[in-house]
């Protein structure tokens, strides 16, 4: 798509639409880049919506009418109230008209649920779980025109192309980029914003797909790089990539930039930055992410992209995994155990388990897995299933597990070839009393991966975070902050 103009894909998170009130900060924010910009928005569900959807299918499933019934209620009035704050009376029909659709479709799943007390297909599932996005899109594009700016409602079936992997879908890029440019590009050119419901996309047959949790983050970027944009800005609630949770570290600072690198390996380990896989598309396509607060548009946010300046800490941030399960396997001594945790990790991998990290014990024959505590009893029936005869047989041990732990990661690309970092953060975590439990360090040194028993993960948090950056002298280096903010500290 060319133009003068730059191209901005803009995604509004759940809780930057979470009532009335966020849907007219929106707005703003979208009227004053439309001043200036092409833009495209990419909207999640109110927050809590797709939770909501997911409760309910399971208690219809489950064959819990009560429940089911309680959940669905729910739903319709967060969208009725809604809408009733957004638009006045004589707006209010085509709104209505729209979430009564919407609702008698969730509604007559729900009772076909109950009636068959059977399972639900994950094509099926994937068509229902999809409708708050489409609710929040709908409602932010007619509010858009109905306020004097110049919108479109765009389904994301019609621009994102999917394999038919229903509940974790991967886009068809160049199949992504012909429908947006059949699609967004008309949209555009008639001065007007595409409003694209977010996390789903579309088999080429048109089935509706989503791209698992946090995906409507992926679909910003997979239309980004898709659109040609020159820059990506994810809207959410905080202002920008922290040093730390700042509720642990009440003196942590936001990072002016960071890489694409440092975004994955921090949100991987539990911060809240951007999904994992939207950093892809945007790294593949070359152009930045900015993490924005949408309830505060005026401060600068975090820039994501390639070639971040180095600031003045080769530490980047702390961060922690709260609830996490450490399992611990032992193979009998007199039996090689490296087919064992061949046929474990492969196992893991087809079925889409990940593992915070994992250390091993050659003499010991001893593997320990460190997961999301989340993961823990389907790993634990994984094992079970896999060495059933292993198990039997005492060739392994039955499996220990250590269901609280908390995983400390110190990330920062940085941190590799610099001496001492290790030293200093271990120095921390003993000045604390504490015990670390397991440790990693992946090659690329990019983080060091520790756990610790649950209680005392925010003290060692707070302990490593200040050794690095201080409890308030820490600053960031002049040339990385926003010239308005050098300006006043010169008044």
């Amino acid at each position: 798509m060319s133009g003068e103009q730059r191209l901005l894909v803009m995604k509004f998170g759940g809780t930057s639409v979470g009532n009335a009130a966020r849907f007219r900060q929106c707005a703003e924010i979208i009227r004053q880049a439309a001043e200036t910009n092409r833009v495209v928005v990419v909207v999640s569900a109110v927050a809590g919506v797709t939770d909501l959807i997911f409760r309910t299918i399971d208690r219809a499933r489950h064959g819990d009418s009560a429940a089911a019934q309680t959940h669905l209620k729910k739903f319709e009035s967060i969208h009725r109230e809604l809408v009733e704050d957004l638009f006045a009376k004589d707006r209010l029909l085509p709104a209505q008209s729209f979430l009564d659709n919407v609702f008698s479709r969730l509604e007559s799943a729900v009772h076909a649920l109950l009636a068959l007390r059977s399972g639900i297909s994950a094509e099926t599932a994937d068509s229902l779980v999809a409708l708050g996005e489409r609710i929040s899109a709908w409602v932010l594009a007619m509010y858009l025109e109905l306020t004097g700016g110049r919108s479109e409602f765009v389904k994301a079936e019609d621009v994102i192309v999917t394999d038919q992997s229903f509940g974790n879908a991967i886009p068809d890029r160049e199949a992504t980029r012909t429908s947006c440019d059949r699609v967004l590009r008309p949209i555009l050119e008639r001065g007007a914003v595409p409003i694209v419901a977010g996390y789903s996309g579309a088999t080429h047959d048109g089935r509706t797909t989503t791209l698992g949790r946090g995906g409507s983050d992926y679909s910003a970027t997979i239309i980004g790089a898709a659109a040609g944009a020159d820059e990506v800005w994810i809207w959410t609630d905080v202002d920008g990539v922290l040093t730390a949770d700042p509720r642990v570290c009440p003196h942590a600072t936001t990072l002016p930039e960071i890489s694409f690198a440092e975004a994955i390996e921090l949100a991987y380990y539990g911060a809240k930055v951007i999904h994992p896989k939207a950093a892809y598309p945007a790294a593949d396509a070359g152009f930045p992410v900015w993490i924005k607060n949408s309830f505060r548009p005026e401060v600068r946010g975090t820039k994501i992209t390639h070639a971040a300046v180095t600031a003045n800490s080769p530490v980047r941030s702390v961060t922690c995994v709260k609830d996490a399960t450490l399992l611990t396997l032992v193979s009998r001594r007199d039996v090689h155990p490296v087919e064992l945790w061949g046929r474990l990790f492969l196992r893991l991998g087809q079925e889409h388990i990940e593992t915070l990290f994992a250390t091993q014990s050659s003499p010991e024959h001893t593997l320990g897995l460190v997961l999301r505590k989340e993961d823990s009893a389907r790993v634990l029936r994984l094992i079970s299933n896999t060495f059933r005869i292993e198990l039997s047989q005492g060739i392994l041990n039955p499996v220990q597990v250590n269901d609280d732990i908390a995983v400390v990661a110190v990330l920062g690309e940085s941190m590799k070839g610099t001496s001492g970092i290790l030293g200093r953060v271990f120095s921390a975590v003993a000045g604390c009393h504490v015990s670390v439990i397991a440790v990693a360090q992946g090659a690329s040194e990019l983080s060091i991966c520790f756990a610790v028993a649950a209680a005392s993960a925010a003290e060692v948090v707070r302990a490593v975070h200040d050794d690095f950056f201080g409890k308030s002298d820490f600053a960031i280096p002049v040339c990385l902050r926003p010239k308005a903010e050098v300006a006043s500290e010169a008044l």
